[in-house]
This record gives C-alpha cells, structure tokens and sequence, in this order.
C-alpha cells in the first residue's frame, strides 16, 4: 500500500514508519520536525519505499499532493500533545490539531484515500463516570487538548459521511518507550527515566496516587498497523491501551529499581487539565483489530530506561 504518515519522525509516529517499511509498503511522512527528529528514522532513511517531506500539516504543499497523486491510506499522528501546554496556549494547539486534521483530510480526500487512521487520545474522555473506559463513554475533555482531539474525531466521522473515506480513531492511552520527548512538557515516564539517570529528585504532581494505563509504543504500533491493514472493520472508535491501571508512584517506585536509583520524590500541586484516573477496556480492539498488548510494564519500562540510558 502507499501510505501517508503525518508526524512520522515523532515518538510514536517513527515507530510505525519504521514498521510500515519494514513491511514493504510505500511510505511518505510529512513531519514539519518541531518536536519529531531526522534521527528517529535515521536506520531506515535510505530505504527506496520511504519518502520524507519537511512541511507543516497546516499548510501542506500543493507540490507535495501532485507528486503523490494518489494514497490508499494515512495515519495521521502529527500533533501538539501536552495537555499543560494547550491549558498555558490553547490557540496552537487548537490551530495544529484541529485546523492541521482539517487539512489532512482534505488532502487525504484529494489523494483518494481508502481510509484514514486518526491518533486520537484517551482525553476525549475527560472523567468518565465508570471503569474501565469503553469506547462508547462520552467524550467529555477537561482540556483544551483533549477538546481538540474530540472535535478532530468528529471531523474524521463528518468526512467519512461526506467523501466515503472510512475514517478510524485510535484513542491511545499513555504510549511510552524509546524515542519519547523527554522535555518540560513530556510523558511521566520519559521524565522520571532522565530525572533517574542523573541521579535526580522526581517530581509528582497531586500525591502519586492517580492512576494510568501505560501501554509500550511498540504495542501501540501493532493496534494502529491493525487498524490500517485490516479490510473489514466495523467500529470506527478503538481503545489502544493495555488494559492495566497503574498509579504514578507505582511507577515511581519500579522505575527506582530498574535503574537501581534511590531519587527522592518531590510532591508539588496537581496540574489543571490531568485526570485523576484512567484505564481503559481494550476488548473491543481485541476482538476486531487481534491487539494483544504483549509487553509487560517493567520490561517496558527496563528497554526504555536502557534508551535513555544509552542516549545520554
């Protein structure tokens, strides 16, 4: 297939064209690299079926969609992804995630593309009132990230209805392992592994109790290759998590261990726009897309503490 990946030289987008060439289909990525990097796909770039453009998912070249002529499919990942973020700036991330899928798509309908797999997020939910969280949950967001990861979502179900391109939302929970941002704004764990390197206090906001499902990126990549290859789908809305709550000191604490670290805890206030709880029900995903998130948490946490490790 010729596939076409936004944000495919980030964390969880570099992964997957890594996966999709590997499996010998044309990949194109569009990565305008303000948080994604070169050196993600620096093992693969010299492969014949991959091709990559620098451009902003807002303004996608014009050049670029002739050259392609047509696509059977895109997975589209490029985003703004820190909820602290969107609550501080919420135009930009408003801007790139809602106005950028509205081009993707419109681009994607141009390409004539069979489907589209949008990167949606677990913050569609917001607080949900039951456990574990299904699909069908209403979306509530508590932040201006997750409303735009709502709003996105709708947008896809608006094309599909209108244009005929099936259109699949993946909610991915808390996705971590190699290559993951570990900056101001990053995934809790891609913090706690470089605080821990340097032998440095960890810093847990609200009192460590709340909980996540942590799913390792490489089991995230199998739900989403699923969800591009397979030829029959019924629901367009899938769970990619592991099924699996976890609080943050638990983490906290295993991580600890695994890199052999006594870094002391520092507890500052919770942040707006977090949740106090979440994991997800994955049966959905299971029995349509075959995902069996395979990696255990500690062996997750080990290879990506080894990354970091090796990164440094």
């Amino acid at each position: 297939m010729r596939i076409l990946v936004t944000g495919g030289a980030g964390f969880i987008g570099s992964h997957l064209t890594a996966r999709l060439v590997d499996r010998g289909h044309d990949v194109f990525v569009l990565d305008n690299l303000s948080t994604g990097t070169m050196k993600n796909l620096s093992h693969i770039q010299c492969r014949q079926n991959l091709k990559v453009l620098r451009a902003d998912i807002r303004r996608i070249p014009r050049s670029f969609l002739r050259r392609l002529r047509r696509i059977d499919g895109v997975c589209h990942l490029a985003a703004m992804t820190s909820v602290q973020e969107s609550v501080k700036n919420p135009v930009p991330t408003t801007e790139v995630n809602l106005i950028g899928t509205l081009r993707v798509l419109e681009a994607a309908r141009k390409l004539r593309a069979h489907r589209i797999v949008y990167g949606s997020s677990a913050a569609v939910y917001g607080t949900p009132r039951g456990f574990p969280i299904t699909e069908d949950a209403d979306m509530s967001p508590i932040s201006p990230y997750g409303s735009s990861k709502a709003a996105s979502e709708l947008y896809c179900k608006a094309f599909e209805q209108n244009h005929g391109i099936e259109a699949i939302s993946l909610r991915y929970f808390n996705v971590y392992g190699p290559r993951q941002a570990s900056g101001q704004y990053s995934g809790v764990i891609s913090i706690f592994a470089r605080k821990l390197l340097r032998r440095l206090p960890l810093p847990i906001f609200g009192d460590g109790t709340q909980s996540r499902d942590f799913v390792f990126v490489a089991d995230a990549i199998d739900g989403t290759i699923a969800a591009l290859e397979k030829e029959s789908l019924q629901s367009r809305r899938f769970n990619i998590a592991s099924g699996k709550e976890t609080t943050i000191l638990e983490v906290a604490k295993m991580m600890q261990e695994i890199a052999e670290a006594s870094s002391d805890f520092i507890f500052k206030p919770p942040r707006k726009g977090d949740v106090r709880r979440s994991v997800a029900n994955v049966a959905r995903a299971q029995d349509e897309l075959g995902f069996r998130p395979a990696t255990d948490l500690r062996d997750g946490l080990s290879a990506t503490i080894q990354w970091f490790a090796h990164k440094k």
